[in-house]
């Protein structure tokens, strides 16, 4: 078993830990040994069975290897917090939820989080520090960004790009040979049926820019 650390101590992070829990129950692999956050307000707190042990100092303190994975669902904030990560001996873990189904001809970077009843279909690219929470559907040839977080129920089709530091809504839809601008936020329910361009959020069916912010 590998030991492993969980970067971020709210909802999503103990829905990690959970999923870590389940990946084990299927075969052993993970010693989760606590969560990772700079809420200095948490440290020392048990969470769910689990102690946050300090925040992002505490893992560039580490003189020897171990795996982190980070929870952080804001694609900016997560960003930001994995960019003071300094130990070469850091490793990212890549979860994937027992129940989920991935394609072998899926090309997969690092931290990455997948939870339960996802379906990634054939040839497609997921960047790293990618979370895709339960049952988000990932059509053929589709590209995922780097740090770009898709929410409950999300659907993407066939040869779909969505670019880095996307945030996608809960059950909001994709259709084929769109694609979505670096670093904008789709709303939840939202249907995207044509490009969405870079730093706007988009929201309604169809999906229309309602502002447009600035990137990372």
């Amino acid at each position: 078993m590998k030991d492993i650390y969980i970067i971020g101590a709210g909802g999503v992070g103990r829905e990690t830990a959970q999923l870590i829990e389940d990946i084990n129950s299927e075969k052993s692999q993970w010693n989760l040994l606590g969560f990772i956050d700079d809420n200095k307000d948490l440290h020392g707190r048990n969470i769910n069975g689990y102690e946050v042990l300090g925040g992002i100092e505490f893992l560039n303190s580490f003189a020897v290897k171990h795996s982190v994975v980070c929870t952080i669902s804001n694609p900016i904030i997560k960003m930001r917090v994995l960019n003071k990560l300094s130990n070469n001996k850091m490793e990212y873990a890549r979860l994937i939820h027992p129940n989920t189904v991935v394609s072998k001809h899926v090309d997969m970077g690092e931290d990455i989080i997948i939870q339960a009843f996802c379906y990634i279909s054939t040839n497609i690219v997921i960047g790293n520090h990618v979370q895709l929470n339960p049952q988000c559907g990932i059509g053929h040839e589709s590209v995922i960004g780097d740090y770009s977080s898709l929410y409950w129920n999300v659907n993407i089709s066939g040869n779909v790009k969505i670019g880095e530091g996307c945030l996608l809504g809960t059950k909001s839809t994709v259709l084929q040979n769109i694609s979505v601008g670096n670093w904008s936020i789709i709303g939840a329910n939202a249907t995207i049926i044509e490009d969405i361009p870079a730093h706007c959020t988009a929201v309604g069916t169809p999906a229309k820019p309602i502002k447009f912010h600035e990137g990372a």
